[in-house]
């Protein structure tokens, strides 16, 4: 891991036209994420955001500062990092940049209304997407399910996000935290659903960031497909047994608009 941002990194990331993801602790202690497009780099040693969303994640990382990060380029080039949250502004320098841009100057119903502000703490040096990889393994997942029982409980996922995450374009991330507390994320677009309750996943493409995580863990997935329709389901991870490790779904969240909000599990 790198302590400073480089030149080649930074221009990836000052696009809207990039995958931007927040790891974040949320208030029953499990990862949370969410999906920022205007998550970019502030110098070689600090990132920044646009808000203009109004979700929890801004809450989260006031309570908890420590917080990871996942950016793809359209390139299909990503890198990981974490970061604690400093502060945030609602006017100055960066504010109005933002607001230049065409994501929040052409939008006729809002612009950004603040910018918050991180300390990295590391970055990964930037790797290319193993689509190859991910292929392979996603059609060992799907053949796995079928050998798999499945429970007949019939909540947890909704029908629509059970077919989602169990078509194999759809992008799914996992954040777990790692031993200093911080949450991380990986990309484990592998991931399927098993049924309402399950989620199964194999290690490979990139083995040596999910067998990091302990059996027990609390983990989070974010799942969306091209369209950026999204659902977040949170659980416990079996760790992995056979070559594929499962997910017990218990929370579940909306984490798109109009209203992001729990949609299961959480009182």
């Amino acid at each position: 891991m790198l302590n400073k941002i480089s030149q080649s990194a930074a221009q990836a990331f000052d696009t809207n036209y990039k995958i931007g993801l927040l790891a974040t602790t949320d208030h029953k202690g499990d990862p949370h994420i969410t999906l920022l497009s205007t998550l970019k780099s502030k110098g070689e040693d600090k990132m920044m955001f646009a808000n203009f969303i109004v979700g929890q994640s801004n809450e989260f990382m006031q309570k908890d500062t420590r917080c990871g990060f996942l950016i793809l380029s359209a390139d299909q080039d990503f890198w990981t990092g974490r970061m604690d949250y400093t502060n945030f502004l609602d006017s100055g320098e960066d504010y109005e940049a933002y607001n230049r841009t065409s994501l929040f100057r052409y939008n006729s119903y809002m612009g950004a209304d603040s910018v918050y502000y991180f300390d990295l703490k590391d970055i990964s040096e930037g790797r290319a997407l193993d689509m190859f990889g991910i292929v392979i393994n996603a059609i060992g997942v799907s053949l796995a399910r079928l050998f798999r029982k499945k429970s007949n409980i019939e909540e947890g996922l909704s029908l629509w996000a059970l077919e989602l995450l169990q078509k194999l374009d759809s992008l799914c991330f996992i954040s777990w935290h790692d031993k200093e507390g911080y949450p991380v994320l990986a990309p484990c677009i592998q991931l399927q659903a098993l049924d309402r309750k399950t989620l199964i996943l194999s290690p490979h493409p990139y083995s040596e960031l999910l067998k990091s995580i302990e059996p027990g863990a609390r983990v989070a997935v974010y799942g969306a497909n091209l369209q950026f329709e999204a659902v977040l389901a949170k659980g416990e991870f079996s760790g992995f047994k056979g070559g594929f490790a499962t997910i017990d779904i218990d929370r579940i969240y909306n984490p798109i608009p109009p209203k992001h909000c729990w949609i299961y599990g959480d009182n």
